[in-house]
Order: structure tokens, then C-alpha cells, then sequence
């Protein structure tokens, strides 16, 4: 089986696992990521408005805007187009692809190298740092061009010993869970 194929696969078992699990699978560690130097010095921390059955990272979002970190959040401009935009209050963001909440178009487009750390939702990590997506590579493509750490935020069971990886595929550098924060 090539890796695309298996990646289908991969995706579909996860996201019924996760569907399953997560709900009665605690939130990350807060402390084991706080308490690093990674986000320590981090003053832009990239997240996400989670969906579905994805871990949430509101309890480290409000962390960062406690030290006055700078929480930013990503908009879809197209098919494998995404960029992240400058803060803007929560009740102004849109509906946007797939459903998922995004500041709005109108909102400052930050340059990708200002950020510190990206929190980025998976179906699956490996411990390599392989990551496994939801297909369509807006992290991917976005992420080629990012200096900032890459932590996939999930729960334990996605964490898993080995994916299919293609030539495409960004790397994590991280894996925060219920459990800990790993860096690869």
C-alpha cells in the first residue's frame, strides 16, 4: 500500500478513535509545556479554534495572554492556502471553511517567521514527529516556510510508533498531551 493510500486509512481509524476517546481524555499538561524554555520565550504563539473531537487549547491560550503573549489564529484563504492573522476579538470571528471559527478577512496578515510557537491540531503524531493531518496540507505548505516551534497538541492515543510519511510532510518538533510535553 503507497503512503497515500495508508495515510486514508491512517485518517479514518483516527478520527474515529478520537471521536471515541477524546471526549473522556483529559486537557494537555499545561505546566509541562509552561514550564519549558520553548515557551518561555515564545511571544507569539500560534493556535487554533479547535473542532470536533480535537484537543482544545483554551487553557494555554489564556495562559499566554495572562504573560501577555501574543495568540494568533489561522484563516483559510483557499484550497492549501492558510495564513495566520494579528489578534482580533473573539466575537468577530467568521464561519470559515470547513466550518471552523477564523478571524476575519480583514484582519492583519502576520509574516509566519514573527511566530514563536505553533499549537497545531492532528489526527496522529509518531514518534519521529511524523504528523498526520487531515489531507488537504495547509500546515504542510504553511509550515515549510516557519521558523517556530512545531508542536502537534492531541491525546495520548494519538500518539502512535510509526506513520506513513511523504516527501511534503512537516515534521513536528513536539507533542503535547495529558501526559507531558515530548520534543523529538
Amino acid at each position: 500500500m503507497n503512503a497515500t493510500n495508508a495515510k486514508t486509512t491512517w485518517r479514518r481509524d483516527m478520527r474515529k478513535m478520537r471521536d471515541q476517546e477524546g471526549p473522556v481524555s483529559d486537557p494537555p499538561q499545561l505546566h509541562a509545556l509552561t514550564d519549558s524554555s520553548i515557551w518561555i520565550n515564545a511571544e507569539i504563539v500560534a493556535s487554533y479554534c479547535p473542532t470536533g473531537s480535537e484537543q482544545t487549547p483554551s487553557h494555554i491560550e489564556a495562559a499566554a495572554l495572562r504573560l501577555g503573549k501574543t495568540v494568533v489564529y489561522p484563516r483559510v484563504l483557499g484550497a492549501g492556502k492558510m495564513v495566520f492573522k494579528a489578534p482580533v476579538p473573539r466575537d468577530t470571528f467568521e464561519v470559515g471553511h470547513y466550518g471552523i471559527a477564523e478571524p476575519p478577512a480583514t484582519a492583519k496578515t502576520l509574516d509566519i517567521s514573527a511566530i514563536d510557537l505553533f499549537l497545531i491540531p492532528l489526527l496522529a503524531c509518531d514518534q519521529c514527529g511524523t504528523r498526520l493531518g487531515y489531507g488537504g496540507g495547509y500546515y504542510d505548505r504553511l509550515l515549510e516556510a516557519a521558523s517556530g516551534f512545531r508542536c502537534g497538541l492531541g491525546f495520548d492515543f494519538q500518539k502512535v510508533t510509526d506513520l506513513p510519511r511523504e516527501q511534503h510532510d512537516v515534521r513536528m518538533q513536539g507533542f503535547l498531551s495529558e501526559s507531558g510535553f515530548e520534543i523529538f
